[in-house]
């Protein structure tokens, strides 16, 4: 379970919209025919982060829909800037926003330990997504973006089911709100 197997618990049980980081990298690989291994061309990245900001910016004007995104951030210059386009993007539409970070093999967090994640990584329906199913991205790549959100979220998923992360993440919602409603 990663982060699409939630996103797609809080779309069915909490009518999130999901706003999957494949939607958004999946019309470049689908023309590249991405093998799951290939590295992708940089400047493939480029197309990317302009169809990204494309919908960022139509989410800013749909009002009335709660969103989730699924990306997992590194500590880099590039990912922070996501980071902070999201963060924005919510602020313009007057959303709640929850970062929610994804760890491998670090104390309690939302984790999976390195085995299960190297298991789903690997498995073939990934490819129909176009998502990688090398087992070296399964590799520690670097830290995970520093978040620092009053709002952030850090569970522990590796014995949880879908819908028991989905409503993990869906309580910490409602104590957020809760929060900021009887401020």
């Amino acid at each position: 379970m990663g982060k699409y197997t939630i996103a797609k618990e809080l779309a069915k049980n909490y009518s999130f919209i999901i706003c999957d980081n494949q939607l958004i990298n999946n019309p470049i690989f689908e023309l590249l025919q991405y093998d799951g291994y290939a590295k992708i061309p940089d400047f493939s990245w480029n197309s990317i982060a302009k169809i990204r900001t494309e919908i960022f910016k139509f989410l800013t004007k749909v009002q009335g829909n709660d969103y989730v995104l699924t990306n997992c951030l590194g500590e880099n210059l590039r990912d922070r800037k996501l980071y902070e386009q999201v963060k924005h993007m919510a602020e313009i539409r007057g959303s709640l926003f929850i970062p929610v970070r994804l760890l491998i093999n670090k104390p309690v967090r939302l984790l999976i330990n390195k085995d299960e994640h190297l298991k789903r990584l690997t498995q073939p329906k990934r490819r129909e997504r176009w998502k990688s199913i090398d087992p070296k991205d399964a590799e520690d790549k670097g830290p995970l973006l520093s978040i620092s959100h009053p709002h952030f979220l850090e569970i522990e998923v590796s014995n949880l089911s879908p819908e028991g992360a989905a409503k993990a993440v869906m309580n910490h919602i409602i104590k957020v709100n809760s929060t900021i409603h009887t401020i």
